[in-house]
């Protein structure tokens, strides 16, 4: 279920480290990052320390968008926020040959359907409309609760 309480239930992990070990990440669905100098790897989240909320809804699922991600960061290209990171935090230059004193977080929960056009339902159109809905759902209960969006997703 796409619950804000079931997403901010998870524990932090190492995005750059476990990204691809994520529970179901190869299914659509939404995740937040943390860009911290503190070590998060399996604490609770604090809805202080989300800097980004994204979502996917392709073939590759949650995996896939958090790699185009990292390939942001690093490269520059490939991801809108990734990018917005590469320019606006790391000044053009890849994330790890700048002396970055913080790492990035990342927790996410996922929705199990079929995204291919020549397999997928109504149904699973309906839950692919729910993850971009929820998406939205969790930048506005931040907003709510902080009175601004997380650092990341503002453009």
């Amino acid at each position: 279920m796409l619950k804000i309480k079931n997403l901010f239930d998870k524990k932090w992990t190492n995005l750059l480290k476990n990204y691809k070990n994520l529970k179901n990440s190869q299914y659509p669905g939404v995740y937040i990052l943390a860009y911290t100098d503190k070590d998060l790897e399996r604490k609770s989240i604090r809805i202080e320390d989300v800097f980004y909320v994204g979502m996917s809804n392709s073939r590759g699922g949650v995996k896939q968008r958090l790699k185009q991600f990292i390939d942001g960061v690093h490269k520059g290209y490939g991801h809108s926020a990734g990018n917005r990171f590469f320019e606006e935090y790391s000044k053009g230059k890849s994330f790890d040959v700048t002396n970055h004193k913080k790492t990035f977080f990342v927790a996410s929960l996922s929705i199990l359907c079929k995204v291919h056009k020549n397999e997928r339902t109504a149904d699973d159109l309906r839950k692919m409309g729910k993850v971009a809905k929820f998406e939205y759902e969790v930048i506005a209960f931040i907003k709510e609760k902080l009175g601004r969006e997380p650092e990341l997703n503002k453009k």
